[in-house]
């Protein structure tokens, strides 16, 4: 089962890494000067589906969540995936 992107977000987020809000780009830290500083972990989740890898305007590789600008709200996402295990409502 794979996360969505804001639930993989917060818990990057969590464990330290920075997400730009425009992009969804998910890096170490934030390093102007520098090319996007990256680990395994992260190539770990692009292998397994859950980050894409896309280059820069300068041609450097970085990791991006998955759909990031399609969905602003958990409550859009789940419009287009119902059935989605963190989407389903139980009743009490």
């Amino acid at each position: 089962m794979t996360l969505n992107p804001h639930d993989l977000s917060e818990i990057l987020d969590r464990l330290g890494y920075y997400i730009d809000d425009e992009t969804g780009e998910v890096s170490l830290e934030l390093d102007p000067c520098g090319p996007p500083t990256m680990d395994k972990f992260l190539v770990l989740l692009a292998s397994q589906g859950q980050l894409t890898t896309k280059r820069n305007a300068a041609c450097e590789l970085g990791f991006y969540l998955t759909n990031w600008q399609c969905f602003s709200s958990m409550e859009e996402y789940c419009k287009v995936f119902p059935y989605e295990q963190q989407c389903k409502i139980y009743d009490d």
